[in-house]
């Protein structure tokens, strides 16, 4: 069965650099570092072959595997065939235990009369071997070196190797990456895939043959995931058989199903060629990593609640379209409803405030729609397309009610100068006279005459209007002799 979280698509706001640059580097290893090692290996393997390599190695290979019985072993030995073929050397070649024996002079000693031919023939199929980058960066399973615990994550044995883990890579790496930053991403990346590694030799410790890819790696992200958006609702997309469908599933129940599944397949199909001891020690790693994270609080909760807060704008845009169909339809009681608790669930709704208004005014209830306007007039004038809004809302209350509402000055001010931020300007006016008449000593206003004055063609009535206003309203002003003087001068 196969899962896969979708839930977040790509964009330039979260662009995965570091796994880009991770995909690059395992395409560059794979393309120009491991590309000549399939030649490599051929030439290897027909020196084996000329060289008679196999018929002094093959029978102490199967002595040895009497004294050292493996089923996987015997498994490949048999499906290999002639033990003149050079592909008996490349079982040899990856079985570390058996080898060490051999280049240690312990199965064919230096008094054999096959030691003083055998001996440079197999120094020289070595160096032969090593030549393959492969083999520089390989992790045997019987074997614990810490370089190659990093080197064998970027090596695959072939191009479906490739694709497929590296697939893999940019849909988690999209994810896990955005919650933990570049830095913190593939410090949980590398680290989870040592782990998947030392879990791998640990599982296998005396087998033959030898881990590489990317996958112990991956999978650490696949832990790292779960634990990260913990009890969060994800959306995933999951196929089994023929079978497949899209799913919202709290993300750390995937942590058991994940490890599960790779613990069942290593138990019941270890021997598939497939490393599910490295999946399921990756998987672990990285869960364990991401706790450390989220105990020190180093998670990005910002990018990991994004899911969050958009099912809850989402929720509130179906709830706000419920309430409008039922103003549609007159059936205020029930809008009203839904739209006061979208109102208290919060934050403050411009347009939950406007259908509010509407409900009052259907209602035809005074003081319900006094009230409406004034929760309208609390929100901030954020746009041009705010401001529009709440001036609809005026003009229309002003129909029901002529004589207006009685406005703070400060708020008359503020309104007067986004009427003039929409080109509303004989409503600018009649706001910044009334609010002259009423409260001269307003601070602000003085300035705000002065600076819409300067907007306005010198000598038109608008600018004269501006600039009388300061004189009349507010002598007092640092202002009001320069506008008497440009007045004067007109």
């Amino acid at each position: 069965m196969l899962i896969l979280p979708l839930h977040r698509p790509f964009s330039r706001a979260n662009f995965p650099f570091a796994t880009i640059a991770l995909v690059l580097a395992n395409v560059f290893v794979f393309l120009f570092l491991q590309g000549p090692d399939d030649a490599l290996a051929e030439k290897a393997m027909t020196y084996y072959g000329q060289t008679g390599l196999g018929r002094v190695e093959m029978p102490l290979y199967q002595q040895w595997l009497q004294q050292h019985p493996d089923k996987r072993r015997e498994e490949m030995l048999a499906r290999l065939g002639d033990e003149g073929s050079g592909l008996v050397g490349y079982l040899i070649q990856h079985d570390a235990a058996f080898l060490a024996e051999l280049r240690g002079d312990r199965l064919i000693t230096p008094a054999d009369e096959r030691y003083a031919q055998w001996k440079p023939a197999r120094s020289e199929f070595d160096r032969l071997w090593s030549l393959r980058f492969e083999d520089r960066h390989v992790l045997h399973y019987s074997e614990l070196e810490p370089a190659r615990l990093f080197s064998a994550m970027f090596l695959h044995g072939d191009f479906g190797h490739l694709f497929g883990n590296m697939l893999f890579l940019v849909l988690l790496g999209l994810l896990v990456e955005g919650a933990l930053g570049p830095g913190l991403f593939l410090a949980v990346y590398l680290l989870g895939g040592v782990g998947g590694s030392l879990f791998s030799l640990w599982w296998r410790w005396g087998d033959s043959g030898a881990m590489l890819g990317a996958s112990g790696a991956i999978a650490a992200l696949m832990g790292a995931y779960c634990v990260l958006w913990g009890l969060r609702k994800v959306r995933v997309f999951w196929w089994a058989f023929v079978v497949f469908d899209y799913s919202r599933i709290t993300a750390l129940w995937l942590l058991p199903f994940w490890l599960g599944w790779e613990l069942f397949n290593l138990l019941a199909n270890g021997d598939a060629g497939v490393g599910f001891d490295a999946h399921a020690g990756g998987i672990m790693s990285g869960a364990l990593l991401a706790w450390g994270v989220r105990a020190l609080g180093w998670e990005r909760r910002d990018f990991l609640d994004e899911d969050v807060k958009a099912d809850a704008a989402q929720a509130h845009a179906d709830t706000l379209k419920l309430a409008h169909g039922h103003l549609g339809k007159l059936e205020v009681v029930q809008a009203r409803k839904l739209l006061e608790e979208l109102d208290q669930a919060g934050p403050p709704s411009l347009d939950v405030r406007v259908a509010l208004y509407r409900c009052a005014r259907y209602a035809r209830q005074p003081a319900a729609l006094r009230e409406a306007v004034k929760r309208v007039l609390e929100l901030p004038l954020v746009d041009a397309a705010t401001v529009h809004k709440v001036k609809s809302v005026l003009d229309d209350f002003r129909k029901v009610e002529p004589q207006g509402l009685a406005l703070e000055p400060a708020q008359q001010l503020q309104l007067a100068r986004a009427w003039f931020r929409i080109g509303a300007q004989a409503e600018a006016d009649q706001l910044l006279g009334e609010l002259a008449a009423r409260a001269p000593d307003q601070p602000g206003l003085a300035e705000l005459c002065w600076q819409l004055a300067q907007r306005a063609r010198e000598g038109s009535a608008e600018w004269r209007a501006r600039l009388d206003l300061i004189v009349r309203h507010c002598p007092g002003s640092a202002l009001a002799p320069k506008a008497r003087f440009l007045l004067s001068q007109a």
